[in-house]
């Protein structure tokens, strides 16, 4: 089996296992604990990808791409140990029908809250795609890692810190606007930034902070909306950030195309922030007046 085929696999089962893993989380613990559990899940992922990725590099460098796959089958063959011999036996509740589904899109604040997660992942997982040619174009820097690294380390604390955040505000809507708020900043100041040593790195931290937190607190509105289909909704968020992520992979390539330079993307990304801002105000004031 070719290594790309085996890299279709390994998504395939990531993809089917976040969404489990996060209302599994939240069904361990009570509703005043949810947003930690959530939390919890969401910096393992990021950990994950903060540590995984160099070290799968590093061992590339030395195993090829088989050794670092095979790293990954033998670490995922532990936790899977792990989990059949110390996990406590949840009872699953019966996967929601086709129709159920239909009626969980036909939801108005199920499919905006999907929507603004949407929209949240082209700009911040679009935008990530392009981080090397924006350094390069914004002021000449050819390496990325140091940026990536700072990138990745806000994401852990980010989505490490934010379910604490919702189980003492009790919010998460209004949490979802604020990491909004702080997202489109960080990319509106990621141009201006680069050249001042001490700030260089900081849009990156925030970004990559906001852009994992933001996914806790939808998922948290999420199951309140549909807690007897908690992984099904779940998953459905889950989804939408990886759609977006590539719809906003393939629309930087195409607006570049079109004559957008590299160092104009954090705009762009900038302003599609303020429209998911724009569509999570309405979401809250339309559920005021409601």
């Amino acid at each position: 089996m070719e290594t790309i085929d085996r890299i279709r696999i390994a998504g395939i089962g990531a993809g089917l296992y976040s969404p489990l893993a996060t209302a599994t989380a939240s069904s361990l613990v009570s509703d005043k604990k949810r947003g930690r559990a959530l939390g919890m899940t969401l910096g393992g992922m990021s950990m994950g990808t903060v540590v995984g990725v160099p070290l799968g590099l590093i061992v590339a460098a030395h195993a090829g791409w088989d050794g670092t796959l095979w790293l990954i089958t033998i670490l995922g063959l532990i936790a899977m140990i792990g989990i059949v011999i110390w996990f406590p036996n949840i009872p699953a509740s019966p996967p929601p029908s086709l129709r159920q589904r239909l009626a969980m899109l036909a939801n108005g604040r199920v499919t905006a809250t999907v929507g603004i997660t949407f929209v949240t992942g082209i700009a911040s997982l679009g935008l990530y795609t392009y981080i090397a040619p924006i350094l390069q174009n914004l002021d000449g820097i050819h390496s990325d890692t140091p940026y990536l690294w700072a990138w990745g380390i806000g994401g852990v604390v980010g989505s490490l810190f934010i379910g604490t955040l919702i189980d003492r505000i009790g919010r998460p809507g209004w949490i979802m606007g604020g990491i909004l708020i702080l997202l489109a900043l960080a990319m509106f100041s990621l141009p201006l930034s680069l050249g001042i040593p001490i700030l260089m790195f900081l849009p990156f931290f925030i970004w990559g902070a906001m852009g994992w937190a933001s996914l806790a607190p939808q998922q948290h509105v999420l199951l309140e909306l549909q807690p007897k289909h908690g992984p099904a909704v779940v998953a459905l968020n889950s989804s939408a950030n990886y759609l977006g992520s590539s719809v906003g992979s393939a629309l930087g390539g195409v607006v570049m195309v079109a004559g957008l330079t590299p160092s104009q993307l954090p705009f762009a990304a900038g302003c599609l922030v303020l429209v998911a801002l724009l569509g999570q105000l309405v979401m809250l004031s339309t559920k005021r007046k409601g």
